[in-house]
């Protein structure tokens, strides 16, 4: 049986690229880092990090064998000087996917034309989302369905949540979801509530920090209210709110 790989890359931004930051009544215009796709001072046509990355990565063989999905999420710094570091796996399929995304996204140094503001070039962080799929045939289009796998994994957590009380079980399940959606805002809210069952207070609202970073607070309030039946969601909140 031949085996090949179909990678989706979902998206690359920039945190805070539209951002304005207010001083004194003047707008600081800030702008964010451009993937150029070869030395900046050769080529001044931004490339495509999604095609740099696709031809470059090699699926570890260790994941193609246990036919291990998900969606990898790295965010990183671009430097003044186009060069990357600081990387950070914010969603990890696997330790080996995780070394060799970075490993790919480190030959790009010098690929970059950094973020800048009124100042100048500054060093800004940015994020790398792609969702890792292997097709079972060759010219096969049948893949994977992310949501639907997540929201299996989201029901049967809640269940463990909700009815039978199990919140370790139910974390399992809430992490197998989000290996596959990251920034699912439902996922993450019970999540959230799983992890302040078990006493992770910080895992619990770091949780639903993303949800109100990714969205905002009046989402993440009506998400979590949709589950305020469930032990411990009026301290939660509270704590959250401090």
């Amino acid at each position: 049986m031949k085996t090949s790989i179909l990678l989706i890359l979902m998206m690359v931004l920039s945190l805070g690229a539209s951002a304005q930051f207010h001083v004194l009544k003047e707008e600081i215009e800030v702008k964010p880092p451009i993937f150029m796709g070869t030395a900046v001072s050769v080529v001044d046509n931004g490339a495509s990090l999604d095609d740099f990355v696709a031809q470059r990565m090699i699926y570890p063989e260790q994941d193609l064998k246990l036919h291990r999905e998900g969606t990898e999420v790295i965010q990183f710094t671009v430097n003044t000087n186009g060069t990357l570091s600081d990387f950070e796996v914010v969603n990890s399929v696997s330790p080996n996917m995780d070394a060799e995304l970075i490993r790919v996204l480190q030959l790009t140094n010098g690929m970059w034309r950094p973020g800048s503001n009124n100042d100048g070039h500054t060093e800004m962080r940015s994020e790398l989302a792609i969702a890792c799929k292997i097709r079972l045939y060759e010219g096969s289009d049948r893949q994977t369905d992310f949501q639907k796998v997540a929201t299996k994994y989201f029901q049967k957590g809640s269940k463990l949540l909700y009815t039978k009380n199990h919140p370790r079980r139910a974390l399992s399940n809430f992490d197998e979801g989000i290996r596959y959606l990251p920034y699912d805002a439902n996922l993450l809210v019970m999540r959230g509530y799983a992890r302040y069952a078990l006493g992770d207070l910080a895992g619990a609202i770091e949780d639903w920090e993303i949800v109100k970073e990714k969205t905002d607070i009046d989402n993440l309030k009506e998400i979590a209210g949709n589950y305020h039946d469930l032990e411990g969601y009026a301290e939660l909140l509270a704590e959250f709110e401090k």
